[in-house]
């Protein structure tokens, strides 16, 4: 890592004198940060700390994100509940006119906001649930059918839990998303174990395998775009390449969901 050797050492890791080198700043300056009494350090000392513990790019948006938050703490009231979610009328649209693509609206907590019937009958029957079980992360973890519906089930759980806590990161005192993971952690260990990971995930693409109890085995691609707005809602759409499988059934409407 560019570092000179020295004596032995009885824990890993790398010490505080060694990061900040790595970083090009002072021990003394890293200390302040480290224990919370440097409040505004630039982007580019963040960068530099962040390339010094070799964050990946979603750990250093992180970064940059909770040293925002130390920064504004106490400028503003608290807890205060915003404004209402809104779905832009031509996001539903969309919607509405999508038919082969399952495609769906999530806020940053996870909430489902919206959706397209393909979504519906790919996933479950979000009209069916209850507005606060209308979550991924509540589906992931509190409904055995997302067990049997996702192949990979750990990684998406855990996703959706990262998802969460890079939620939280940004609007810490958000009642909706407290008390989902309060609720969630006293019903599953499974969630507290990913929420202590203190992982964060930011939105992008990627693919799931699925056991549809209809379809079968479905690999879908999904993109995550982020619509325009200061409320950083999320519409996710999946889509399978024309000439596969995959395809075949949302075309024809075979993966329709249980029951």
């Amino acid at each position: 890592m560019g570092l000179p050797r020295s004596g032995a050492r009885r824990l890993p890791g790398l010490r505080r004198s060694e990061v900040a080198a790595l970083a090009g700043i002072s021990p003394e300056y890293y200390t302040r940060l480290e224990q919370g009494r440097q409040r505004h350090p630039s982007a580019e000392v963040l960068d530099s700390l962040a390339s010094a513990l070799r964050l990946d790019a979603d750990a250093r948006r992180h970064l940059h994100r909770l040293t925002l938050r130390a920064s504004r703490r106490g400028e503003s009231g608290g807890d205060a509940a915003g404004d209402p979610l809104r779905v832009p009328a031509a996001t539903l649209r969309l919607l509405r006119t999508t038919t082969v693509w399952p495609a769906y609206v999530v806020s940053p907590v996870r909430d489902v906001l919206a959706w397209n019937d393909a979504a519906a009958r790919l996933i479950t029957d979000f009209a069916a649930l209850s507005v606060p079980h209308r979550n991924l992360a509540w589906f992931a973890y509190a409904d055995p059918y997302s067990r049997e519906l996702f192949v990979d089930w750990d990684a998406v759980a855990r996703g959706n839990a990262h998802r969460l806590r890079d939620a939280l990161a940004a609007d810490p005192h958000q009642v909706r998303g407290n008390r989902l993971v309060a609720e969630l952690a006293a019903r599953s260990a499974e969630f507290a174990a990913a929420w202590e990971d203190h992982d964060v995930r930011g939105p992008g693409t990627g693919h799931k395998d699925l056991d549809h109890p209809v379809a079968g085995r479905l690999r879908l691609d999904y993109t995550v775009y982020v619509l325009p707005g200061a409320q950083a809602l999320e519409l996710v759409v999946m889509t399978a390449p024309e000439d596969s499988p995959s395809y075949r059934a949302l075309e024809t409407g075979t993966a329709a969901g249980p029951g």
